[in-house]
C-alpha cells in the first residue's frame, strides 16, 4: 500500500471512530502489555457476554489492535489489505455506519498493540478507556529484539493518561507493571499470585482436566477449575473475574 493512501485511510478511520465513540459513548476496557493480551481479552469478552448479553459487548477480531486495526475493530469493519477498491467500499460502509447506525454495543473490550515510540499516544487519541489492564512487560516471543525500556515508556503514558475516575488493573507479579502503580491518579486494582495483590490465586494444581486454584477478591474466596493449562490462562481468568465483579 502506498504511504499516502495508507495515511489517508488511517486518518479517515480515526475521524470516523472518534465520531462513533462520541455518538454512542460505550464503556471502554483496554488491554495492553507485551504478551497475553488476546487471551485476557477473550476471557473478558466471554465473562461480560455471559453477564450482559452478546450484543452488548464487542472486542477486537483477530489482531486488529494497531493504528488501523483498532478503528476497524470499533467500527466492525474488515480490512481492505492491499486492495484500493476494497478500501473504498470499506470506508464508504464505515461512513454510513458512523452516521446512521443505531445499534452499538454498550461495552468495548479492546487490545492496544504497542510496537514503537508514540503508538500508545496515537491509540489514546482514538479511545479514552474507563478501565485499562496491563498484563506484563517482558520480551515477546514473536519479537525478542523489542526494547523493553522503550515499551515501558509507552505503558507509563497509559498509566498517566487513564482518567481519574477510571481504574488501572495491574499484574503485580511483573516488576515493571507493578511500578506503574505510582504513576496514575486512577484507582488501582492489582492481581497475581502474590498475597499482596488485591485479587490473588493460591493452591494452584494441575490434573488431567486442567487447572484448579483458590481465588480471592474483596474478601470473597472460591475454588475455581478451568480446562486450560498454563499460568497465562489463570492470569486471564483472574482479570476477567475482576472486571465482571466490578462492573
Amino acid at each position: 500500500m502506498k504511504p499516502f493512501f495508507k495515511s489517508f485511510i488511517q486518518f479517515y478511520l480515526k475521524i470516523l471512530t472518534k465520531f462513533v465513540l462520541w455518538r454512542h459513548k460505550p464503556f471502554i476496557i483496554a488491554v495492553s502489555g507485551t504478551t497475553n493480551k488476546t487471551v485476557v481479552k477473550d476471557y473478558i469478552l466471554k465473562f461480560l457476554r455471559e453477564k450482559y448479553g452478546e450484543e452488548e459487548v464487542r472486542a477486537n477480531p483477530r489482531s486488529f489492535n494497531t493504528e488501523i486495526g483498532l478503528p476497524l475493530a470499533i467500527l466492525y469493519l474488515d480490512s481492505g489489505y492491499l486492495s484500493f477498491l476494497k478500501w473504498a467500499g470499506i470506508l464508504a460502509s464505515g461512513t454510513v455506519k458512523a452516521l446512521f447506525a443505531r445499534n452499538f454495543p454498550s461495552k468495548l473490550v479492546l487490545e492496544l498493540g504497542i510496537e514503537s515510540e508514540g503508538d500508545m499516544k496515537y491509540l489514546l487519541g482514538i479511545v479514552n478507556p474507563d478501565i485499562a489492564i496491563l498484563t506484563n512487560i517482558e520480551t515477546s516471543f514473536s519479537d525478542p529484539s523489542s526494547g523493553l525500556e522503550e515499551l515501558f515508556e509507552e505503558f507509563k503514558y497509559l498509566a498517566n493518561k487513564i482518567k481519574k475516575d477510571g481504574k488501572l488493573i495491574l499484574n503485580i507479579d511483573d516488576s515493571r507493571v507493578r511500578n506503574l502503580k505510582k504513576l496514575t491518579s486512577a484507582e488501582v486494582v492489582t492481581y497475581g499470585f502474590s498475597e499482596d495483590s488485591d485479587a490473588h490465586v493460591s493452591n494452584l494444581k494441575n490434573d488431567v482436566e486442567g487447572q484448579e486454584f483458590d481465588f480471592t477478591f474483596k474478601s470473597n474466596g472460591e475454588r475455581v477449575k478451568i480446562k486450560k493449562y498454563g499460568k497465562h490462562f489463570v492470569y486471564a481468568w483472574m482479570v476477567a473475574k475482576i472486571i465482571k465483579d466490578i462492573l
